[in-house]
């Protein structure tokens, strides 16, 4: 799925997300620790309800016997995108104008655009002050950047499908995109 169709689908499932029923709800309890679920609770249902779909693509392409720390690392990625304090509307202009302006320069913005753009950093130092495991907090860090996946801790296996789970490209794909 292209980075602009994940996106629009992100944007339109905002807007409809519903509580998470029962189920899910004990998918989340049973992938995270306590110190990870007090931050996962932090976040908006539209943000829950994408965490789980994430995790649940995850796990999907893990097996049933699949590592909690990678599910955790599904379900906690996006973290620092309440830390900006937008909603769906707001998002979509940040994104917008951090495209226009390069999300590196809109990184070191000291306004709610700049909040936003970096939430992977912002989420892994959430992460780290919780308490989450170690992995948890590596690809709160690295979910974005590629160039970040091999000091993760994580197998490069296994962040290729938690980026995969999230929407991003494949790597040759993300690659080629760039050259």
């Amino acid at each position: 799925m292209s980075r602009a169709v994940h996106l629009v689908s992100r944007f339109f499932g905002s807007w409809r997300a519903r509580p998470l029923d029962p189920a899910d709800r004990a998918f989340v309890r049973l992938h995270l620790t306590p110190e990870e679920l007090r931050v996962w609770e932090t976040l908006g249902r539209a943000d829950r309800a994408e965490s789980v779909a994430v995790a649940r693509r995850l796990t999907l392409a893990l097996g049933p016997d699949a590592d909690s720390r990678y599910v955790a690392a599904a379900l906690l990625h996006d973290v620092g995108k309440t830390d900006a304090g937008l909603g769906t509307i707001g998002r979509a202009g940040a994104t917008v104008v951090a495209g226009l302006a390069s999300h590196g320069r809109a990184r070191s913005w000291p306004n709610a655009v700049g909040r936003y753009v970096s939430h992977d950093d912002r989420g892994a130092d959430l992460l780290r002050r919780a308490g989450a495991r170690p992995e948890t907090v590596a690809w709160a860090a690295a979910h974005h950047r590629r160039e970040r996946f091999a000091a993760t801790g994580i197998p490069l296996e296994v962040c290729e499908l938690l980026a995969a789970a999230d929407g991003e490209a494949p790597w040759p794909e993300a690659r080629a995109n760039r050259e």
